[in-house]
């Protein structure tokens, strides 16, 4: 029996929510679902981040699909960040994404310097009902249950950005400051190790505002100070909205950068 079938007949995907995933993976098209079934194999464990995949020929043969069919399937997923590719060496899974995505603080004017390491502070985790603009990003009712995680983030021990992060309550039920201490890293290594969910950022909103009294506090500087704030929404591979996130950085000596490290 192949696995995609196999997928039909356990519960892989939880008591609750087999039915309804197994639903969902009939209406898609064949591709997406073996993408499916690879992303549930990769958070679930089965390979490693900077682990090889089997060959595109060894996984058509055990999903009993063409080759054609895996290779659309890892190709979203090399797009999509989950996996990357070794010329003449194969496909490999990626490093969970930290939550700084894709961005950077580094020296202004040293387009090739490598970014020094940041040091995550968390300050809090705590429950409440979404705002408005938060409920309408992430697709919630009005006032729905949502977590909110504040994070400080350090260099050299001097603050230099501060995080609000806005997760929907209902998926992720026991989340708290001691679980995201346990698993390190932040909200997405936590919500990868913890409830197997990958996140990815799908849309980002950069602009320079004032600072307001409580936040320059948190971070050491005067009210009223220009940052740079980045407004961001993550989804899950699939594309389903899970993270709002607004995060002030302090650029007078530092600037924000994207793209991979030099």
């Amino acid at each position: 029996m192949s696995y995609i079938r196999l997928v039909f007949t356990l519960d892989l995907f939880g008591d609750k929510k087999t039915g309804m995933m197994r639903n969902t993976l009939r209406r898609l098209p064949l591709y997406a679902q073996i993408k499916s079934v690879l992303i549930r194999r990769i958070v679930d464990g089965e390979w490693q981040a900077n682990q090889a995949l089997p060959s595109e020929w060894e996984l058509a043969a055990e999903l009993d699909v063409s080759q054609g069919t895996v290779r659309k399937a890892l190709g979203e997923l090399v797009t999509q960040g989950v996996l990357y590719r070794r010329q003449g060496r194969g496909t490999f899974v990626a490093e969970v994404a930290s939550d700084w995505g894709a961005g950077y603080l580094v020296t202004p004017g040293l387009l090739n310097e490598k970014p020094d390491e940041l040091v995550l502070e968390l300050l809090g985790c705590s429950r409440g009902n979404a705002p408005d603009e938060v409920a309408q990003v992430l697709g919630l009712r009005r006032g729905a249950p949502v977590i909110r995680v504040r994070q400080l983030w350090r260099l050299s021990g001097l603050a230099v950005a501060l995080d609000d992060a806005y997760l929907p309550a209902e998926p992720f039920d026991g989340l708290d400051a001691r679980s995201i201490r346990q698993c390190g890293g932040g909200v997405y290594v936590t919500l990868q190790r913890r409830f197997g969910v990958r996140l990815r950022v799908t849309g980002e909103q950069l602009r320079a505002v004032m600072l307001g009294r409580e936040d320059a506090a948190m971070l050491g500087v005067a009210p009223d100070q220009p940052v740079l704030s980045q407004l961001r929404v993550s989804a899950t591979m699939e594309g389903e909205p899970l993270e709002w996130r607004q995060r002030i950085c302090l650029t007078d000596s530092l600037a924000f950068t994207t793209g991979r490290q030099p």
